[in-house]
């Protein structure tokens, strides 16, 4: 009995353990488990308190525009050994290049392309007028400038052989219009010589324009002295002026119709649409005040675009 007795102690114990070893298990999970929780709900409330933003990123490639996302936390981390953008393609090819021309002091203010040329027109020190061949190698066929220095505008009638040039001296008191045609080999077909000036207003590109078929050339000069501006307008084959239109309010910029018969002119926060014939208002319209202006000259580091460059993009 007493053996007996002892056998079933034994076995009752080795319940007992399994049961508690059963308990302890599950108790280990348990805690894990909330161990785990907690630990992502501080982290996450770590990161929500850094501010996780979304960046987007434009790269320029060989193969085209590329834009990239990435995440970032504020913390500073190591850089990982594989990418961690994922690429996406946005655009094409961005063209081949066909020619490049550099200068190394005059920068490239405006540029100017009819059917067959491409005409430019450089600013500061060496400020000329180039015109380069299409398909060309990018060397001037011929250039020109009256002060080889100062500031200059180009346009060049989109369906002829025409090209209306301005340009300022350093000093910004004496402008000049000059008309050329390609075959005119640096030597200008007719030149003006403006009456006005305004040494803070020189010349550039968005101040003159030549009509689609080469017919008319207009330009815009202001007068430091009175405060005017005035719209001159030229027959483009012999300069002789065809218009003036005079306004207390400054203009900006001028742009022809196809065939020259309406000038709009900008003006500070309005633009004008004057008949190149008559001189009379067809209309006048004020913008949000913030001055119209059909570009502005961007420069880059020390490259500053002293460059003429043409691509050719293939469809």
């Amino acid at each position: 009995m007493k053996r007996k007795h002892t056998t079933q102690s034994a076995q009752s114990a080795l319940r007992n353990l399994r049961i508690l070893t059963g308990l302890f298990s599950v108790a280990a999970i348990a805690f894990v488990a909330l161990f785990a929780a907690a630990n992502a709900n501080t982290r996450g409330e770590a990161v929500r308190t850094a501010g996780v933003a979304r960046r987007a990123f434009m790269r320029v490639t060989p193969q085209g525009v590329i834009q990239s996302q990435s995440a970032h936390s504020g913390i500073s981390q190591p850089q990982p050994a594989g990418p961690r953008m994922a690429d996406r393609r946005m655009f094409g090819p961005l063209g081949n290049t066909v020619w490049h021309y550099d200068d190394t002091t005059a920068i490239a203010d405006g540029v100017s392309i009819d059917a067959n040329n491409v005409w430019g027109a450089w600013l500061l020190s060496g400020a000329r007028l180039t015109i380069h061949a299409i398909t060309g190698n990018g060397t001037p066929a011929w250039t020109f400038s009256s002060f080889g220095s100062g500031n200059s505008g180009v346009a060049a009638a989109k369906g002829a052989d025409r090209s209306g040039f301005m340009e300022s001296n350093a000093a910004g008191n004496d402008f000049r219009q000059h008309g050329f045609k390609s075959s005119s080999n640096g030597t200008p077909d007719w030149s003006f010589p403006y009456p006005v000036s305004d040494p803070n207003l020189p010349a550039s590109s968005r101040k003159v324009a030549t009509s689609r078929d080469g017919s008319i050339i207009a330009a815009v000069v202001s007068d430091s002295v009175t405060q005017n501006s005035t719209l001159y307008v030229f027959d483009a084959s012999t300069g002789a002026v065809t218009l003036m239109w005079t306004d207390p309010l400054r203009m900006d910029g001028v742009a022809l119709t196809d065939n020259g018969s309406m000038a709009l002119v900008t003006q500070d926060n309005r633009a004008t649409l004057v008949d190149t014939s008559s001189g009379n208002i067809v209309f006048s319209v004020a913008g949000s005040g913030a001055g119209f202006r059909r570009r502005q000259r961007v420069r880059s580091g020390r490259l500053q675009f002293r460059r003429v460059c043409i691509q050719r993009h293939d469809l």
